[in-house]
């Protein structure tokens, strides 16, 4: 998605915070563009702030965006003085020792069909995203508007976002992170289980809330709730 997505959530921001939108390149603005790695996205997110952002910043990554925030927070502490991660899992896939995923099929399907075509399955992935949510026809229509308006992503960015979700695996990191961590998870997320929770207070020692009736964009569908967890968060 591009950063569209979020304009509805920017508009309720209180006026002391000045908020930056990145498109993820082949999204949005650098739809243009390609990437190959999530370093590759790590060094995009650090180019596109380097002459905006003077010392840190509150860093916040939805899904995908999430995993180079948290590997952005790892390689530069001095760049982040907290990080917010909305409906996102350090690793997305099951794994033998890692049952709080999804199975690596549901990626493997979604990159097929993108070599077929590619702007019906992005539909299809936007059908996912909104399932099992409160008012899923009135968040499907925001994505779709968010697409139309900024233009579709190149499917080589699309297919290269699969590859780093069923790679990366930045479990081990979320303890060795200085700065303060907040997770926010949709009940009903068909790509992050809500059960995500349980193991980041447990294991990881990392704060994280769940948004009942949510799926995978708490920041649109439950726009309120969200902007005061965020706000009470950044102001501890």
């Amino acid at each position: 998605m591009n950063t569209a997505v979020w304009d509805t959530f920017i508009k309720r921001l209180p006026d002391n915070i000045e908020p930056l939108c990145i498109d993820l390149p082949g999204h949005g603005e650098f739809n243009q563009s390609d990437f190959a790695s999530l370093q590759d996205l790590v060094q995009h997110l650090l180019l596109q702030t380097e002459q905006v952002i003077k010392g840190s910043a509150i860093w916040v990554g939805w899904s995908l965006g999430a995993l180079p925030v948290l590997e952005l927070a790892r390689q530069h502490p001095g760049r982040v003085c907290k990080v917010v991660l909305m409906a996102s899992n350090p690793c997305f896939v099951i794994r033998d020792d890692w049952q709080t995923a999804v199975d690596e099929s549901v990626f493997d399907v979604f990159a097929a069909n993108l070599q077929q075509n590619t702007e019906k399955t992005l539909q299809r992935f936007l059908s996912l995203q909104v399932r099992g949510m409160d008012e899923s026809r009135d968040v499907l229509r925001v994505l779709r508007q968010a697409i139309v308006g900024q233009g579709l992503p190149s499917s080589s960015a699309l297919s290269a976002g699969l590859n780093v979700l069923k790679s990366c695996d930045l479990r081990a990191q979320l303890e060795r992170l200085a700065m303060p961590q907040y997770w926010l998870l949709g009940e009903n997320d068909n790509l992050v289980p809500a059960g995500l929770g349980e193991y980041l207070g447990v294991h990881a020692g990392v704060k994280s809330h769940i948004i009942s009736g949510s799926a995978h964009l708490p920041f649109i569908s439950h726009a309120e709730e969200v902007m005061q967890l965020f706000l009470e968060f950044v102001n501890e």
